[in-house]
This record gives structure tokens, sequence and C-alpha cells, in this order.
């Protein structure tokens, strides 16, 4: 049975290398800790009306890579990580974006282990509604 601990701390540090590649517009750094090579692989962002795989996101971190500014732009809290099986666990979180108008989503990541290594299959983004 894995420790439940220091499985939670290497997708806790995944997390962390998420924000680190938004805040510096580069997202060579968090490519490693995407399984964007398995056909499995899947997203859903609110702007884009389907889900998608790798290739589109490719398309989203290549206008990154051209647009992208460094920045405080994004904060991931609240995180919550459950393991399901030695090899499978899921993540919740809320992430702050700081662009031109601040707004926050909620996150699921699906982790799966490959090769030893914690990495997302799939991400789920979802604006939170506006408070009354």
């Amino acid at each position: 049975m894995p420790n439940k601990e220091i499985e939670e701390k290497q997708m806790q540090k995944v997390i962390d290398t998420l924000e680190e590649s938004a805040n510096k517009a580069d997202p060579s750094i968090a490519e490693p800790y995407i399984m964007m090579d398995d056909k499995r692989f899947s997203e859903i962002e609110d702007f884009i009306p389907e889900p998608f795989g790798a290739k589109t996101l490719t398309e989203i971190h290549d206008w990154v890579r051209k647009n992208g500014k460094p920045g405080n732009n994004v904060r991931f809290t609240k995180r919550k990580i459950y393991l399901l099986s030695p090899a499978t666990a899921y993540a919740t979180t809320i992430q702050e974006l700081n662009f031109e108008k601040p707004s926050k989503s909620r996150v699921t990541f699906v982790f799966v282990k490959s090769d030893g290594k914690w990495k997302i299959i799939h991400a789920h983004y979802s604006t939170m509604p506006k408070k009354n």
C-alpha cells in the first residue's frame, strides 16, 4: 500500500508546477506532468464547447507561448486530493485567475501514476458563478 502522505505531496507538486507554468507563461514547465501523449487524455474548459484532447491543448499552449505574459496570473487554493488506488487519484481545487477581469474556477484533476510519477490524464475547469 502506498504512503498516502507521500503520494499526496507528489500530486501537490504537480499542481504547484501547473501554477508556476501559468505564472511564467511557459507551458513547457507543465507539459511533462500532463499525459498529452496518451489517447485517453482529455480536458474540459468553459471557453471551448466540447471536451478536447492533446491537439487542442497544444494549440492553447502555442498561443500562450506567443501571447502569454508572466505575472501573478493563477493560484490554486483549497486543494483536496483523493487517492483511489495505488495508481489513480483525483484532486479538487479552486483556480483564482488574475487577468483583465479576475475570476475563479472549480477544477478537478484526474491523476494516473505513470513510470512512478503522477501525471494528469484529465482536467475539468468550470467557472464559478458570481456571488450576489
